[in-house]
């Protein structure tokens, strides 16, 4: 709501607008999901830059987004 975009909208930026460049950190141990791992990434998405973190998701199922939101802090993208 705070970026005023809907799911479809969301869910564009991450199968087709989200790129390698856009990395932040990871893998890292996902405290939600044992032996699986997540990444941060940043994006401007409206002119606002955009913290997203996604899961490998379970065994044979889909990725997760963990995180959509307005990134509270600058985010340094080290392929950048």
């Amino acid at each position: 709501l705070d970026l005023e975009i809907d799911p479809a909208f969301r869910e564009r930026v991450l199968l087709k607008e989200l790129r390698w460049e856009d990395y932040y950190k990871g893998p890292k141990p996902d405290a939600l999901i044992k032996g699986n791992e997540y990444w941060e990434f940043g994006k401007e998405v409206k002119s606002t830059e955009v913290y997203i973190k996604i899961s490998l998701g379970r065994k044979n199922g889909p990725a997760l987004c963990m995180s959509f939101h307005r990134a509270e802090r600058k985010i340094m993208y080290p392929f950048k």
